[in-house]
């Protein structure tokens, strides 16, 4: 079924139309020079005086600044999480499956491993594009040790939040076998955290469930040890939390 689900992608025109959004997204930025966010700007001071004291954009510079809009990836990741993961439940076919034989854990770890993947992609294209065109564009950039551990640390950060956003939308989509909903599900609920944010200011603890917003401050924002530790824990524990609540729901749930 994995393979299937990539074939589907793969010769998917709604996988290129998605693709090449994101292309004209980064090429736009990149030759223009201008930064802009489906979220927050970055409110720290590093970010405004790294971005204040850039002088012209080469490889290694647009990767920093470029961090501050990835949340963008999330709504460009949507239409490939409807295109494989959802493909069986907005046709139906899923029960054909499970009737034919395959059981219901072995079909929701195929499902995750493809969704774990679909996340994946889109973050290889988004930074690698960015590195080339900056550089052809501009300069190539030195790449230091101490610039490859950051990026390679703000990566798997991201990586590690956007799954937790997405992980709410498997559990809703196994929930509810809608896509509709779904979708709905994943937008909904990162904004309605942050529109509590600013209700409750006080709320700190608020922010460590602001996936989406912490997404663009990830590579400038100076968080405490124990701040990190809290990141890393909300967003582990929603994904393990949802996994295993989805897996028991789709088990135990009537098709």
């Amino acid at each position: 079924m994995i393979n299937g689900d990539f074939y589907r992608l793969k010769h998917s025109r709604g996988f290129y139309l998605t693709e090449s959004i994101l292309v004209i997204f980064i090429l736009a930025t990149v030759l223009t020079g201008t930064l802009t966010s489906v979220s927050a700007r970055p409110s720290s001071s590093a970010f405004f005086n790294f971005q204040m004291a850039t002088n012209g954009w080469g490889s290694s510079q647009a990767v920093k600044l470029m961090t501050s809009m990835c949340s963008v990836l999330v709504y460009l990741t949507l239409p490939l999480l409807v295109m494989t993961t959802g493909f069986e439940f907005s046709t139906g076919s899923y029960k054909n499956l499970l009737s034919s034989g395959m059981s219901r854990v072995n079909y929701f770890i195929s499902k995750y491993a493809v969704f774990i993947v679909v996340v994946l992609l889109p973050y290889i294209l988004y930074y690698g594009l960015i590195f080339f065109v900056a550089g052809f564009k501009y300069h190539f950039s030195p790449l230091t040790g101490t610039f490859i551990l950051k990026m390679g640390q703000t990566v798997l950060f991201q990586l590690l939040l956007t799954l937790g956003i997405f992980s709410v939308a498997i559990l809703t989509m196994f929930l509810t076998f809608s896509i509709t909903t779904a979708v709905i599900t994943t937008i909904v609920w990162q904004f309605a955290v942050a529109t509590l944010r600013m209700i409750f200011v006080h709320a700190t603890w608020l922010k460590f469930f602001d996936f989406q917003g912490t997404l663009d401050t990830a590579y400038f924002a100076q968080f405490s040890t124990l701040d990190w530790g809290r990141y890393l824990l909300t967003a582990g524990g929603t994904i393990v939390i949802c996994g295993l609540l989805t897996l028991y729901i789709f088990k135990h749930k009537n098709l």
